[in-house]
């Protein structure tokens, strides 16, 4: 999958907060990396890293859909439609 200049760019910077709130500073996720198999992700790690993304881009993301995140695409979904307004 070719990802969009944007899409790669908040997958960069999501990868890094993953790797930051997880202490994990070798870890490097992909679009198809299930939310569930990023060790040391529970539920609050989770919130965190997307509230330190929120922070990163200077979005608000909606929140309503949170209960559906499964992948790391569906967070660079999230946040890359709340980039675009």
């Amino acid at each position: 999958m070719t990802l969009s200049a944007d899409s790669a760019a908040v997958l960069a910077a999501v990868s890094e907060i993953f790797a930051r709130v997880t202490n994990q500073p070798a870890l490097v996720v992909d679009m198809s990396r299930r939310l569930d198999a990023i060790e040391r992700l529970d539920s609050l790690r989770l919130l965190e890293t997307i509230a330190l993304a929120e922070e990163h881009f200077g979005v608000a993301v909606d929140t309503s859909g949170f209960g559906e995140l499964e992948t790391v695409a569906d967070i660079v979904r999230l946040l890359s439609a709340a980039r675009q307004g």
